[in-house]
């Protein structure tokens, strides 16, 4: 942390009660308590064979492991229509969380009158304060502020895994599996010849639910993410590529029941964080 952040972050401090902080130096990514690491052992070996082999295509896995922060803008269309739009960014090496959301509501009229909810939170602390405006007025109530700190925190898991999945696959409590050696997906040019389905699902310390990336057998590259849902699944093919941080990225996801609906992400960068974006700030 810089000088300059360390004053910036003891000033905040000083003027905001509550605040989450300045964190403490750290030499890793803040994660949850526990499982610390990826346990192969809890993994099927053939999966890990083609999850590395599909790592290796999307850059150097160690820019994963020393990624300190990164930011994307999610936008969800129906058509040319759009649905919702998210700014996270994750200051992923002290758990912090910064969201911004479009009030949809607001979007038509003039560019002035447009409203955004704003959340600065700790993923991990749930003792730490949050801090959520609207319109740019800091919302009156630690209620309030909770409830859209729990908004933010579902937005953002939701969206990182679409964008940043294919990443995680070696994180801490994450189960890899072979779930088909040999798929195929009907009106798609996705998996062509055939895909390798591998099926995530995760330590009870870390989540519940179930996830399936499809990585083509020639390529070695992930082409589908799949999210289980009740007694089904929604798919999405990965449409494009960005790059940042030495690492590709999705840039768009289109839904392969739906192909209307599409998943668009736009403004990705991977730096340092900047303890101004994630402290609080003075309510006026």
């Amino acid at each position: 942390m810089s000088a300059t952040s360390r004053c910036s972050c003891l000033l905040a401090l000083a003027l905001v009660v509550g605040a989450s902080g300045c964190p403490k130096p750290r030499t890793s990514a803040a994660t949850q308590p526990t499982p610390v690491a990826f346990d192969p052992s809890q993994s099927d070996p053939k999966a890990i064979e083609v999850v590395d082999a599909g790592l290796a295509k999307l850059g150097d896995p160690a820019s994963w492991e020393k990624l300190k922060e990164l930011r994307f803008t999610v936008t969800y269309k129906d058509g040319e229509s759009v649905k919702a739009e998210f700014l996270h960014a994750w200051d992923r090496w002290n758990g912090r969380h910064y969201w911004r959301t479009v009030d949809m509501t607001t979007v038509g009229g003039k560019p002035e009158d447009v409203r955004h909810m704003e959340v600065k939170h700790d993923l991990f602390d749930k003792d730490a304060t949050p801090w959520a405006a609207y319109g740019g007025r800091q919302l009156e109530t630690r209620a309030d502020g909770a409830a859209q700190a729990k908004r933010a925190g579902e937005s953002f898991w939701q969206d990182l895994y679409f964008f940043a999945m294919i990443h995680k696959l070696k994180d801490p409590g994450v189960k890899l599996s072979v779930d088909n050696a040999e798929i195929t997906v009907a009106d798609s040019e996705a998996c062509k010849p055939s895909c390798t389905s591998i099926k995530i699902t995760f330590d009870p310390a870390v989540g519940k639910d179930t996830w399936l990336v499809n990585f083509n057998n020639e390529t070695k590259l992930p082409e589908v993410i799949e999210q289980q849902r009740g007694a089904g699944r929604i798919g999405y093919q990965i449409l494009g590529w960005t790059d940042a941080g030495g690492l590709k990225w999705p840039s768009k996801l289109q839904n392969l029941g739906l192909k209307a609906e599409v998943i668009e992400f736009s403004g990705v960068a991977v730096g340092e964080p900047d303890d101004a974006t994630y402290v609080p700030t003075l309510s006026h």
